[in-house]
This record gives structure tokens, sequence and C-alpha cells, in this order.
């Protein structure tokens, strides 16, 4: 990931937007304009956790009669565990950014994982009461890391996707901010975080298949509306191959999936993210952060614990509690912790509302109000938070007049490609500074790197003659950015 160079306090975020030193002419805070969606557009197709391959579509929202030739771009992913949900989810934010001059995509991404062999009490109350909980209880783990992971290869696929589009879009492919809603906010602080290969998830790489599940497995897909399918995986559907780069395989034009901010309504990340062995969260090249969530949130911990630990060891009547099985996570007040304590921390807006915490002493009570409050799982006052985000990230966003960021896409080329005894690449405008390169297979292993410097001219990477032919992944990172291609070895 690029480096953050400009690394602001939040009062000087909220604040240079009205200075007259800052060249901002065309501000983004305030809605002004009407807005039309273009729905269901591709921007590619994966093999899904059952090894099926889908269809990924995002809704597209552009802001009518602002006359702007380059529109920061906004990402929105929604939610719902991984399991279930639809992009429409997240209308309410895109149609609040594109109304202030936001080129807003809401995404679909890949859905499901494996459900454990073994449900103990599967007729409890909630199942006789028609809320069945049987879907809920994971194989194991790893399931939640590999589903994040996922996620993020589409989404990241999705960003280099609508970064090639600038033209069509009228977008600025520099200014690019991710985020989203619980699911939507794991996946979205993966993309903005996990960028380098050492950083991947241990159970992201190929591990011992899944069980046949206990109980009908049910999944909900992005159709041409937000449709259930119905799922009982056996044999080759219970396997769990490697996920691959951290990139993932869509749409590798050169272009990076950067951001400069990240915001996360009651989402979190993984345990193994805040190890120091594969530390997403640390590193010079953060982006601006925005945090909501509630301190007493019954789905996502305000802290340190597991999705849904409260409702399961409390409310669930009888029923075997299903969050034993799922990964540790670290919520916003975590994370906020973790951002303050680097040194020259990026940007960083927290909107943490105090509530009271769930007593299990009086859970016949206790768990009413938790279920008529959304378990405190949710967005108070939708457009003072739409507001107040434009609000801190209008400083990263705005237009200035100021030059861009070079563009490696356009820097670099990779000739020929298909390849065969000499990898070789093409520099029209020089880096200034040594770039890391390095070439990954579709399982995600590093099988070449080096450092270089890439004046103008023609460069031979390597020449050998033992590399399997296939499909590679070529990175390079410099500190004018990060670009991405995919090569065939014939």
């Amino acid at each position: 990931m690029r480096p953050f160079f400009l690394i602001l306090t939040l009062a000087s975020l909220l604040l240079c937007h009205l200075l007259p030193a800052q060249p901002c002419w065309r501000s983004y805070t305030e809605k002004k304009y009407a807005w039309r969606v273009e729905k269901n557009l591709v921007y590619g197709k994966a093999i899904n956790y059952v090894g099926d391959s889908i269809e990924l579509k995002l809704d597209l929202y552009k802001p009518i009669g602002d006359n702007n030739t380059a529109r920061p771009i906004l990402v929105c992913v929604h939610g719902g565990f991984m399991l279930t949900g639809c992009k429409e989810g997240m209308a309410w934010l895109a149609e609040e950014m594109a109304a202030r001059g936001y080129v807003v995509a809401s995404v679909n991404y890949r859905k499901g994982w494996h459900r454990a062999s073994y449900v103990q009490n599967p007729n409890c109350l909630l199942s006789l009461l028609g809320m069945e909980p049987k879907y809920l209880y994971a194989a194991d783990s790893a399931e939640h890391y590999r589903a994040i992971y996922r996620g993020m290869q589409d989404v990241k696929g999705a960003i280099r996707w609508l970064k090639a589009r600038t033209q069509q879009d009228s977008t600025d492919h520099t200014r690019v901010i991710v985020g989203g809603e619980s699911a939507g906010g794991f996946i979205s602080l993966a993309v903005a975080f996990l960028d380098r290969p050492e950083e991947k998830p241990a159970a992201c790489n190929a591990i011992s298949a899944a069980p046949k599940p206990y109980a009908t497995d049910v999944n909900m897909f992005e159709g041409d509306e937000c449709r259930r399918f119905i799922l009982n995986p056996t044999g080759p559907a219970l396997l769990r191959p490697d996920l691959g780069s951290i990139e993932g395989h869509l749409n590798l034009n050169g272009y990076d999936a950067n951001v400069v901010g990240v915001f996360s309504f009651y989402g979190g990340v993984p345990y193994e993210a805040h190890m120091n062995s594969r530390d997403w969260v640390r590193g010079p090249d953060t982006p601006a952060v925005y945090l909501f969530h509630q301190t007493c949130d019954g789905t996502v911990p305000f802290g340190y614990g597991q999705p849904l630990d409260v409702i399961s060891a409390n409310c669930n009547t009888g029923c075997d509690p299903w969050h034993y099985r799922y990964m540790h996570i670290f919520g916003s007040g975590t994370i906020a912790n973790a951002l303050e304590s680097i040194p020259n921390p990026p940007p960083l807006m927290k909107e943490f509302f105090n509530c009271t915490p769930f007593n299990p002493n009086w859970a016949l009570t206790e768990c009413p109000r938790y279920a008529n409050n959304g378990g405190y799982h949710r967005v108070i006052d939708p457009p003072k938070r739409a507001q107040n985000m434009a609000t801190f990230f209008n400083p990263l966003v705005c237009s200035t007049v100021s030059a861009r960021e070079p563009n490696l896409s356009a820097q670099l080329h990779i000739q020929p490609n298909p390849f065969d005894h000499a990898l070789t690449v093409w520099v029209d405008v020089p880096l200034h500074d040594e770039a890391q390169l390095w070439l990954s297979d579709v399982s995600g292993r590093v099988v070449w790197s080096a450092r270089r410097f890439l004046p103008i001219g023609q460069h031979v990477l390597f020449e050998q003659n033992n590399l399997p032919s296939g499909v590679y992944f070529l990175s390079l990172r410099s500190t004018e950015g990060v670009g991405v291609w995919k090569v065939v070895r014939q």
C-alpha cells in the first residue's frame, strides 16, 4: 500500500477544509445533487466456499449535475455475518454520499461458510418458535477467517475494476474510501490493513476438509434479488483449498487496491490480525479510519470476544451455544487503542456510544432488551453518521490544484505477456526510489522476489527455464504506489 505521507491529527482533519491555506476548491460534505444508480454491474467471477463459480455484482451510484470529472470513489460492503445480506443493504449510505458528489459502489461478495457436523439439542425452543438456529454452527474458527478473506479478495477486485473506469465514471483513482457494516466492516478493514503476503492468515492456506454439515446448509447469495439457496455440501464441496494471494485473482490490471480511508460500522478484525507475526494494523501505510460502535454490542464485541457470544451464551433457550467454535475478534474499541498506540498514528475518528452491558443474572429481562434494540448492533441516526463521516474524510478527497499521484498501471508495462524465458518490464516514467518486486503463484506462494531501481527503459526481472507454465501475479511496491499484474508463463 502506498505510504501515507501526510499524517494529520483529528483536529486538523476536521478543520483543514475551512482554512484558506488549503486549496480545496470542491468539497464533499454537503448534499447538493440528485443521483442515479446503475444496477447489477458484473465486476468478476469467483469460486465460492463450495467450489461453485458465481458472478459478483455491484450497484453504482452517481451524482447528477455536479460537472466533476474527478469524483472520489466510495465502496460500500454490506453486512450479514458472511452468510446473508445484499448490496441493497448499504443503499442508505450510498444515496447519502452520492448526493454529496461521490461515486459510490455498493458491492456483493462471496458469502457462506461450512457448518458443524453435529448440533446438540437441535430442536430447542428457538426451533419450535420458527427461529432456525442450525445455520449458526460453524465447522471451526477457520471458516470465518476464510469468509473474511474471500470477501476481501472480492472487494479488492472491485476496487481495481473501478479504478480502471476513471474516464467512464469521471472518478479519481487516487481517492478511494472503503467501508461497511458488521461483516462488511470486517471485510473493509481487511481490505485496508491486510496488504503484505506475510499477513495472510494461516487458516486461509490449504487445510483439512470441512465436515458434512449436521443440518441442511442455508445461505443467501446475490441475484437479481436477494435469493435463498439451499445447500447440502458433500464430497469435493467440503474441500478447503488454499485461498491464494491477498490480492485475489480479479481484475489484476496494474491498478492497486489501495484506499485513503476506511470506515467500519460495528465491525472488527480477527484475533490473528493483531498478533506480532501477522499484525495488519501497524505500519506507515495505514489509512485514515472512521469507527462507529455501541459499547454493549451483543453481536460484534466492542472490545475482545467472540461474535454473538452474549446471545449464544444467555438467550439460546435450550440450544447448544453456537459461538464456541467462532473466531476470537477485536472490536472497534481495541482497534482504536491499537491505532492510537502507533508512533505517528493515522487520522482516526471514533463515534462510540455507551450503553448498559448485558447482565447475565437477569437474562429473562435482558434478552428482550437486546432483542428490542437489535442487540445494539445498528446505526444510530444514519444521516448524522453519514454527515460526520463525510466531514472527517473530506480533507482526503476534496479536489485540489495539486498534481495527481503516479499511476503505476500507466508507468510500467509487462511485455511480452504471456512470456516464455524472461519476465520483462518496460518503464515509461521512472520510479524515484528502489522498488520491491515479487512474483506469486495462484496459491499466493511467493516464487521470486527482488529489490530494483527502475529507470526509463526495458528491464529483465529474471531469466530462468524451470518456472512451471501457468498463471502468476507480479506485484510491485514503491514509495509511489503499488501495482499488481496478471502474467502468464507459457
